[in-house]
């Protein structure tokens, strides 16, 4: 916890982090259907679906459940799931949590490793890989029809597979990280 806290006191890798992870909820959030541009209504608005109590918690598919309300403004319309928003919102904390670390991870060592630190990449390849390459297929359409059928099949594993790797890839990074060289970054010793 100490070392998550040193890399969010860090002003640079929070806003890269916290920009990345805000382009990953809208892309996430409009993957699943939930936020739909040149939406259901132009006139803004706020309408809550009837019988809303007894769907709050419907799925729908894995991993995804029944939206609520939807609010409208500007062509943009949001389908609202509370579910769908938790998720959504924890996935986008372990992108910003990650993308942090690794920015800091970048500025506070001064000695760029080389095939290491080419490894080191690896896991969060893949961990892009998982959580957006399935989601951008499916909602491709016809083009990948081939592909969606199978997608649609493993989706139920993606999103549990994704969380997992990130969390590991987190831990895994920060355990990677020095703390003496923590130190010496936040003096203002090592420089970017």
């Amino acid at each position: 916890m100490l070392k998550i806290g040193r890399v969010l006191r860090d002003g640079r890798s929070r806003r890269v982090g916290l920009v990345v992870a805000l382009v990953y909820f809208l892309i996430y959030m409009y993957s699943i259907n939930n936020l739909v541009l040149g939406g259901v209504s132009t006139t803004p608005g706020f309408r809550v679906v009837d019988g809303w109590q007894s769907k709050v918690f419907r799925s729908t598919a894995p991993y995804l459940w029944e939206a609520v309300a939807v609010l409208s403004f500007g062509g943009i319309s949001v389908f609202i799931s509370v579910p769908n928003l938790i998720l959504a919102g924890f996935l986008s904390v372990l992108v910003l949590l990650n993308i942090s670390t690794a920015m800091y991870t970048y500025y506070a060592m001064p000695i760029r490793p080389g095939l290491r630190g080419l490894i080191g990449l690896v896991p969060s390849l893949f961990t892009g890989f998982v959580c957006c390459v399935p989601t951008f297929i499916i909602t491709l359409g016809t083009i990948s029809a081939t592909f969606t059928v199978f997608f649609i099949e493993i989706r139920q594993y993606l999103i549990p597979v994704s969380l997992a790797i990130m969390a590991v890839n987190l831990v895994w990074s920060l355990r990677q990280m020095d703390i003496g060289l923590m130190e010496l970054y936040e003096q203002g010793k090592v420089r970017s």
